[in-house]
């Protein structure tokens, strides 16, 4: 019986990645997943390599697992994801130490690479072992991308976008169900796409269309929605859906039209504001996050200003912002690149005031009535449980704290009664 543990860096795509090959280590019954690295025979690192900072924190841990490897000579370190994917010939020849690697594209030989024997079944997908609370799991419907933005190094990691067939995906998303998931997270580079590689028009909608049919998922929330791929279509079954929340997650990136041309981006300002209006209007309570990046090199102070006008008008529920990083290889890499201290000093006023704006969002919501999903016991409030109304989206949102002990995946009727803090929120159950 071989010790594992496992570390997996980066975002949501890679943590499905993570899972594939845990649930198929599994499957052999000669493994037993621990937590720390000292217990373990078999140390694997599935790294991400999108931006410097992750890749950064994939190499410490690496070295990590290289030390105790150092301490006992037995043990086996195996690194996978895209950091290898991206500098595989680069990896091998720094860290010799490494016994195994494992590209994005070889998941299903995980077993083969990593325990020396033939484990290849006809339907990996359906030995995935979930890695975030048994209620919740990401569903990753394509592979890739194709938007070409030229600040983006995916296409140089994972290629061109490719959709997963749609009877796999309702078949990964039933076997999830069978599993007691009841709140699934569509994701992929970018969902909006799916179908266009293959020339199919709303694919996306004919995909939500069948996940609701399946028994067991209550929620459906959809991540990582290309603004421009956003059909009227889409944007109406969600009004209308029962199990598909009304919740968007957008990645605008920037708000002026030099900025968004420079970054690749096929859409400009007029554009984000229609459709903000469009998808306010349709869906009224809809909770719309978006992510920016700060610092990008054609960004003046006056495009910045132009930012910070956005966010104070269109008041967006959740935002998340990133420090432009110069990355080798991606067409932006040529365009040079703003002082560190310029781009500190821009995201430090832009946390600022979406904060303010976190608050104001928020204390719109006491006193009304939300559905909830508990997530788990709350360490810091006794008495209450970690929840989340439909608005808040899982790691990446505020939270809720539900007075009261609920097991998780429960869902409560509750009321808002005060705040927490800017992003979070307060809730008695309303008996």
């Amino acid at each position: 019986m071989k010790k594992v543990a496992v570390i997996s860096l980066g975002c949501p795509k890679n943590l499905v990645d993570t899972e594939h090959i845990v649930g198929l280590l599994k499957a052999t019954g000669d493994v037993l997943f621990v937590d720390n690295l000292e217990d373990a025979d078999i140390i694997i690192v599935n790294t991400c390599g999108f931006i410097t900072p992750a890749k950064e924190e994939s190499i410490d841990e690496i070295l990590t697992a290289i030390e105790e490897k150092k301490r006992d000579p037995e043990k086996k370190v195996v690194v996978a994801g895209c950091l290898y994917q991206r500098y595989r010939d680069e990896l091998k020849k720094e860290l010799p130490e490494v016994d195994v690697f494992i590209g994005v594209d070889e998941l299903e030989r995980s077993v083969d690479k990593i325990l020396d024997r033939q484990f290849q079944p006809e339907k990996p997908f359906l030995y995935r072992h979930i890695l975030t609370p048994s209620h919740i799991a990401y569903l990753k419907i394509a592979e890739g991308c194709s938007n070409n933005c030229t600040y983006c190094a995916i296409p140089l990691i994972r290629g061109p976008y490719r959709s997963r067939p749609e009877e796999e995906i309702i078949e990964e998303a039933r076997f999830l169900a069978e599993k007691g998931v009841k709140e699934l997270y569509i994701i992929a580079q970018d969902t909006t796409a799916y179908g266009m590689d293959k020339k199919e028009k709303n694919g996306l909608l004919k995909l939500l269309k069948k996940l609701e049919t399946v028994e067991g998922i209550e929620w459906i929330r959809l991540m990582y929605t290309y603004p421009s791929h956003i059909t009227d279509e889409l944007i109406d079954y969600i009004a209308d859906s029962k199990k598909v929340l009304h919740y968007l997650d957008v990645p605008f990136q920037h708000v002026t039209d030099k900025v968004l041309l420079s970054m690749g981006r096929k859409y400009f300002r007029k554009y984000i504001d229609e459709l903000i209006d469009k998808i306010r209007t349709r869906i009224p309570d809809v909770a719309l996050r978006s992510t920016f990046i700060v610092g990008f090199p054609s960004e003046t102070e006056e495009d910045f200003e132009k930012l910070v006008e956005f966010l104070k008008e269109k008041k967006l529920d959740w935002v998340g912002f990133f420090k432009y990083s110069s990355e080798e290889g991606t067409a932006a890499y040529n365009m040079g690149d703003l002082p560190e201290d310029v781009k500190d000093s821009r995201l430090n006023l832009l946390e600022e005031v979406q904060y303010s704006i976190f608050e104001e969002n928020n204390r719109k919501f006491i006193g009304k009535e939300m559905r909830l999903i508990v997530d788990g016991p709350a360490d810091d409030m006794e008495g209450y449980v970690e929840a989340r109304g439909y608005r808040n989206a899982y790691e990446v949102d505020g939270i809720v704290y539900l007075k009261g002990n609920y097991p998780p995946g429960t869902f409560v009727d509750a009321k808002i009664t005060a705040l927490a803090s800017n992003v979070d929120l307060i809730a008695e159950p309303i008996e």
